[in-house]
């Protein structure tokens, strides 16, 4: 091997080695839980409409670090080859470059778990087969007065905010009005606190955490399906219960503070119930925000706009359908508002603390107005937040990690709510507050809990379900998926 092939190995070397080391670091150390079913899903989907603010982050971070690191030990590598015993330095000096390249690709696939996530690809599992309940041919009946239903994803929202006291890890309570909310209405829980959802694997993101809890199915996509662009079908074959609301008469609106078509939010919620949308992009359009912010604009405006939306639909004859997506607190550290108090030592927990309250006033207001008395208030985290190392768990600590899920203002009571779920049973439950009847009292994956019926979650235990779901499923790539597969 002469010198200028051994410069050339041993640049490219490490170039990826550092590329790869650094970014993947970099990745853990601000998107906390993140999957590498997330990472697959993300590179099939539309990526506009991302925050600049991470691009940024990671442009003002990374790449210095990649380009010093190289440099410099390049220099350092290639100058032991001017050595007099040239030959054998030239060997040790390409062999220093190659194994720090094989540690960073190591580092890589032991951080993303690639091994784990290629054997769950060439593992056909029967759960979601043998679980799954076609929603299209359940019989579901609505009461003669239908009542409105207002839906508020809250971003990253979980039971971990509260304090101890209220069922959280936090010495004193991020989300008081949150907390009360849960309280004072309805909430699911197996402890004596307030309780929430388990997220298993394909409901761990946002697009995921909404299809979730509208289709009552996981979201998952592997490296062999087809790019999902702007302009592909969404999950073919599934049935949302926005799409059982439209049969059914009611005007479908959902509200975000970002860009519907990142992560594939347009698709999802256009294929599946005909929603009217409106996003940071149709703000923009309107002149309603002179320039984006954060995601797009944040949740000052999105709760200002919510009411006026909501006010508007009230005046229609049909029920409506209101979806919302809070942003503020998207990792990293949230969006911090004019609004937001200073009364905590991060920004994130004050980030936190402005949306808990901006959610009690708007629950307030929604109760103030005339179609209050017909109308359900389900609020609901999508996902655990993705914030690196926060309220991580200390050794020896027990607590379960569940997104806040509350039910304001049901059609009808329940008996028990000590109950053990995932968000993949609201989408049935949502019906259920409605005062829908439902054939069985479960759709897609999901249960009703309003219901006796057992969740999947409390027949098999979270453990068995998580793994089952990360496994690749032909029936759900042939009936649920469905593009370009023949169905079963």
């Amino acid at each position: 091997m002469n010198k200028k092939t051994a410069k050339i190995i041993i640049i490219i070397s490490l170039s990826i080695a550092f590329l790869l080391t650094i970014s993947i670091n970099w990745l853990y150390s601000n998107f906390g839980h993140l999957t590498l079913e997330e990472i697959v899903f993300h590179l099939k989907v539309p990526m506009e409409g991302t925050s600049t603010d991470m691009i940024w982050k990671y442009l003002i971070q990374c790449p210095w670090k990649i380009i010093a690191l190289t440099i410099i030990v390049s220099i350092l590598l290639i100058k032991r080859m001017k050595e007099p015993d040239n030959k054998k330095e030239i060997k040790i000096s390409v062999g220093i470059a190659i194994v720090l390249f094989v540690a960073s690709m190591t580092h890589v696939v032991i951080a993303t778990d690639i091994i784990g996530y290629v054997y769950n690809q060439t593992n056909d599992s029967n759960f979601i087969a043998e679980e799954y309940v076609n929603p299209e041919q359940v019989n579901i009946q609505f009461p003669e007065q239908k009542r409105n239903l207002i839906y508020i994803f809250l971003e990253s929202m979980e039971t971990t905010f509260a304090s101890k006291e209220n069922g959280g890890i936090s010495e004193k309570d991020l989300i008081p009005e949150i907390s009360q909310l849960a309280k004072q209405n309805l909430n699911f829980s197996n402890t004596n606190t307030i309780g929430g959802a388990y997220t298993p694997t394909g409901t761990t993101w946002t697009i995921a955490a909404m299809t979730a809890q509208t289709c009552g199915i996981p979201l998952k996509i592997g490296v062999e399906d087809n790019s999902l662009s702007e302009h592909s079908t969404f999950l073919e074959g599934a049935h949302s219960i926005g799409e059982i609301l439209d049969d059914n008469g009611y005007h479908n609106f959902l509200l975000l503070g970002s860009d519907a078509v990142f992560g594939g939010r347009k698709n999802l919620f256009e294929q599946h119930g005909n929603y009217e949308i409106w996003d940071s992009e149709s703000a923009i359009a309107e002149k309603r925000i002179s320039e984006k912010v954060w995601w797009g604009y944040s949740d000052d405006n999105l709760f200002k706009f919510a009411k006026e939306k909501i006010l508007n639909l009230s005046e229609q004859e049909e029920p409506f359908n209101f979806t919302m997506l809070t942003v503020d607190t998207h990792f990293p550290d949230g969006y911090e508002c004019e609004e937001c108090p200073n009364k905590w030592d991060e920004q994130y927990k004050n980030v936190i603390s402005c949306s808990s309250k901006k959610v009690g006033e708007f629950v307030n207001w929604i109760k103030q107005q005339d179609f209050y008395e017909n109308t359900t208030i389900v609020i609901a985290g999508d996902h655990l937040t993705m914030q690196s190392n926060f309220f991580e768990l200390q050794e020896g600590q027990e607590y379960e990690k569940k997104v806040v899920n509350i039910i304001i203002n049901s059609a009808i009571e329940v008996t028990n709510t000590n109950r053990q779920y995932s968000t993949m049973d609201l989408y049935p439950t949502t019906l259920g507050a409605l005062g829908a009847t439902i054939e069985g009292n479960k759709l897609a994956l999901g249960t009703n809990l309003f219901s006796d019926e057992q969740t999947l979650i409390e027949k098999y235990g979270f453990e068995h379900v998580d793994k089952e779901l990360k496994k690749v499923s032909k029936f759900y790539d042939n009936n649920i998926l469905v593009e370009n597969k023949e169905g079963m």
